[in-house]
């Protein structure tokens, strides 16, 4: 899988460790497949994922990493509006 957020798909994005898992950045249903299309994707250990710190239980480290992607996506493929049109909704 790629990601056009990282290089290291080896390693945790958040903390460094060994990657475990993949972290759709645009989550949910609806949006997983074009964050897997788009490389909106980042490496991840399981406790920064799942933990009781991690992405899934932390909105406030969720809305981080989705801002992130947002920009990255509108610095490497599209604008603001295409964005929206893909995941309707920005989150910037």
């Amino acid at each position: 899988m790629r990601s056009i957020i990282t290089d290291d798909m080896e390693k945790c994005f958040l903390c460094g460790s060994r990657k475990q898992e993949i972290h759709h950045c645009i989550h949910g249903t609806a949006n997983r497949k074009h964050s897997d299309r788009l490389g909106l994707v980042i490496p991840v250990c399981h406790e920064c994922h799942q933990g009781r710190r991690g992405i899934h239980n932390n909105r406030k480290l969720d809305l981080v990493i989705i801002q992130n992607a947002q920009r990255v996506f509108e610095e490497k493929i599209g604008t603001r509006e295409e964005f929206r049109k893909i995941f309707g909704k920005s989150w910037l």
